[in-house]
């Protein structure tokens, strides 16, 4: 990635998926396997933040010798920068994301049909989990893509904890991407019925139409 080439506090770097844990890029200048670390401690993070209920974690920092290893979610992958131990974690984060914003991207075009059925998703997302249990939701959202996603997989992610469009869809499959997005939304409201109850469930999904007017 030419962000992180181009920030000269960067030793090493890697970015892994986080649907998979696969690393997508690595670039290391030491003996670290910054690839592996960054895999590893980004999934323990997930369980320790799931077995605790801890919500959402902003950022993992390691120190070890004179380095430290600084990790980091950001749109669908994690991202794993060593530095030197003296240095600031968050002020090399904001660094990363600031240079990021204003590198170049596709502006997404999505017909009405697509863009309403995403934002219901987001706002069902927002409804069952609440402020306690947003990270819960979001893993049964990515469940459901990896189960139900099919030919939208590819295109859509979870980025800043709302599922967005990375890339624009093919019109010819636009019936296809809204029958997926369907499955979703259903996956997501049978969820709810089985963790809360039909009842309460019915009013989470009443006050999203409400939203959606």
């Amino acid at each position: 990635m030419e962000t992180l080439d181009k920030i000269e506090e960067i030793i090493s770097y890697a970015l892994i998926n986080a649907e998979d844990g696969s690393v997508d890029q690595e670039k290391s200048a030491g003996n670290a396997p910054i690839g592996d670390l960054t895999a590893f401690f980004s999934s323990a993070g997930e369980v320790i933040r799931d077995s605790l209920s801890m919500g959402t974690i902003k950022c993992l920092s390691l120190c070890y010798g004179d380095n430290r290893l600084v990790i980091f979610p950001h749109e669908s992958k994690y991202i794993g920068v060593e530095i030197a131990r003296g240095k600031e974690p968050v002020e090399i984060i904001k660094k990363i994301l600031s240079s990021l914003t204003i590198e170049e991207k596709p502006e997404i075009k999505l017909p009405r049909s697509l863009s309403s059925k995403v934002k219901q998703i987001n706002l069902l997302v927002d409804e069952f989990g609440g402020s306690d249990k947003k990270a819960h939701w979001l893993e049964l959202l990515k469940q459901g893509l990896g189960v139900l996603g099919g030919d939208i997989l590819p295109l859509v992610g979870i980025i800043n904890e709302k599922l967005s469009f990375k890339d624009n869809p093919i019109m010819d499959k636009e019936d296809d991407f809204v029958q997926g997005l369907r499955s979703i939304i259903d996956f997501l409201v049978k969820k709810a019925v089985e963790e809360m109850g039909s009842s309460q469930a019915r009013a989470k999904v009443q006050a999203v139409i409400e939203r959606m007017k």
